[in-house]
């Protein structure tokens, strides 16, 4: 059955108010985010998550155009999705409830900073000018999730 939930293309609310930057992603150009989850990330190796992330960011740089600054910034989803589930494990272990309020708010608030910083790199475009950004301040939203 067809219905606006069919092409919804962006969940404004969702994006805005998740706390997590894999939710964020999926509340995001949804038919591409549909059709990577159904046609290249359930392809890819089930034990390795951080190898499926990548192969279907690689994919969807790919998808996006053939742009540097496309490559950079969807190759250092998996880095972040990686600390999120390490992140979560550790959590876990102090909190049964997720921490509530009290973990939801950093985290949501460092969810942002990831969105700004990675999306740096599709208002540059190339690989250059958005090194050169980065560099700038550090690479600090590459090296904290490491």
């Amino acid at each position: 059955e067809w219905d606006f939930g069919t092409i919804q293309t962006i969940d404004p609310a969702g994006t805005e108010s998740c706390r997590r930057v894999r939710e964020g992603m999926r509340c995001w150009n949804q038919p591409v985010q549909w059709w990577l989850q159904h046609y290249v990330h359930q392809r890819m190796p089930p034990w390795h998550p951080t190898l499926r992330a990548t192969g279907t960011m690689l994919v969807s740089a790919y998808w996006h155009g053939l742009h540097g600054g496309y490559y950079l910034s969807f190759l250092s989803v998996p880095l972040w999705l990686a600390a999120e589930r390490a992140a979560e494990a550790a959590l876990q272990r102090h909190w049964a409830d997720g921490g509530g309020l009290l973990a939801a708010a950093p985290h949501w608030f460092l969810k942002m900073r990831v969105f700004e910083y990675l999306g740096v790199a599709f208002a540059l475009r190339d690989a250059a000018s958005t090194l050169r950004y980065w560099a700038s301040i550090g690479f600090c939203l590459h090296l904290l999730p490491l």
